[in-house]
């Protein structure tokens, strides 16, 4: 073993150099014999650039391959050398035309082309997402859940007021479709005792009433400002009135209001409110109503400028009991039982007409026993202006004392004739 240590330690020159020229010779024999081999690359980028159709259809890409490998053949000492940075890879998006999934082929490219190597790699394809960019405008509601108000105050959500009425959200489409509703959300701390203006933020929400909490929507997130109306509330009976025919019973006419009630606001700081005890919603003429008209009457519900009919009924029904057995007929009548009341006594007065037909209404039991005799008139000159001739007025119609359930409804006219009153001549 001596012998042979002395042996490499006296030869380490020689040894080394036979090493180094035994390794050049393998390396120029291997090229000669070997002059190419097959290697892969990977981790080579993708390039995806939109094409101009697919731009002007707001058409992108939101996912695709981001590396391919390829196979690769060439000289030994070039190939060995190659990185993925050498190579350029980019999507052929030419037949992208709709949104959805869709596989493309991959170009690649050698950075800087060299003839000593080939791309081999054939096909190669990727998988790519393509959605459409759009824009959608919503009309933002107003959160008011969490805002406390004073007692007897409530807020009138219909005369919400938003300064920013509409807002644009703008995305991918699936994204965007994905939105139900945008939701303002005040930002008030307290309790509300009047009307106010305040700032809010915005907030999406889907159909599932979820928050929406994504960056790739783009919308304006803050800077609303609303106006939250604060109202005075009170629930108040609906009232008629009637104007019933003289000795008419009014007590024998049975009615009904719907709605019997309903509830209105008044602005926070008007007070007047609360001194109303009901709502008058006109009156009814029993002369102007028939027979059919007992089945119900509509009269609008009118409210003084300011107030607000909260329970959203427009029309009071007024409708009248036991209508079946209320019938009507009409009668031929004699203006013998007129009466003319009021006239200038420096003139006669004599009624030219002399039978009007009358339409009286009732229940059927009274009416059908009604005969003329039982229609009486009266004509009223108070106000009118007084000239000979014949006049053209009109007559209140009634009907006699013993029937006080039934009346006459309609208008009236006859004809009057004034004549100026003789002067007697003294002859004494």
């Amino acid at each position: 073993m001596k012998n042979i240590l002395n042996f490499f330690m006296n030869n380490l020159k020689t040894l080394v150099m036979s090493v180094i020229f035994a390794v050049i010779i393998w390396f120029a024999v291997s090229i000669q014999v070997f002059p190419n081999e097959h290697d892969h690359v990977d981790g080579i980028k993708v390039i995806a650039e939109p094409t101009g159709y697919m731009q002007q259809e707001n058409l992108r890409i939101i996912d695709f391959q981001q590396e391919v490998s390829i196979q690769i053949m060439g000289k030994r000492y070039v190939i060995g050398t190659l990185s993925a940075e050498d190579f350029t890879a980019s999507l052929d998006l030419s037949e992208i035309t709709s949104p959805g999934k869709h596989i493309v082929n991959v170009n690649v490219n050698m950075l800087r082309p060299n003839s000593d190597y080939e791309i081999t790699t054939n096909n190669l394809t990727a998988s790519i997402e393509v959605e459409r960019i759009i824009s959608k405008e919503f009309t933002p509601e107003v959160n008011i859940d969490s805002i406390d108000v004073g007692d007897e105050l409530q807020i009138q959500a219909d005369d919400i007021n938003v300064y920013s009425p509409t807002v644009v959200i703008t995305g991918e489409q699936s994204l965007v479709n994905s939105v139900a509703k945008a939701v303002i959300e005040p930002e008030f701390d307290g309790v509300l005792t009047e009307t106010m203006r305040m700032n809010g933020t915005l907030t999406l929400y889907d159909a599932d009433n979820t928050k929406i909490q994504t960056g790739e929507l783009e919308y304006q997130a803050d800077n609303y400002i609303v106006t939250i109306p604060v109202y005075r509330v009170k629930t108040l009976p609906l009232n008629v009135s009637f104007i019933y025919p003289q000795t008419f019973d009014a007590d024998s006419l049975k009615y009904n209001i719907f709605p019997q009630e309903i509830t209105i606001a008044a602005p926070a700081g008007d007070g007047s409110i609360e001194n109303l005890e009901r709502i008058d919603v006109g009156e009814i003429d029993l002369t102007d109503i028939t027979a059919r008209d007992l089945g119900g009457i509509k009269l609008p519900i009118s409210l003084a400028d300011g107030y607000k009919n909260l329970s959203g009924v427009g029309i009071a029904q007024v409708t009248f009991e036991n209508i079946d057995s209320y019938g009507s007929l009409e009668l031929p009548v004699s203006t013998s039982h007129f009466t003319i009341l009021n006239g200038d006594p420096a003139y006669d007065y004599s009624i030219v007409t002399s039978q009007i037909d009358v339409m009286a209404v009732g229940p059927s039991d009274i009416v059908k026993n009604l005969s003329s005799d039982d229609i009486f008139g009266t004509i009223n000159l108070l106000g009118i202006q007084v000239e000979p001739g014949v006049r053209n007025i009109t007559a209140v119609v009634r009907v006699s004392g013993q029937y006080r359930r039934a009346w006459v409804t309609g208008d009236y006219k006859v004809d009057i004739r004034i004549s100026e009153k003789s002067l007697e001549t003294d002859d004494g």
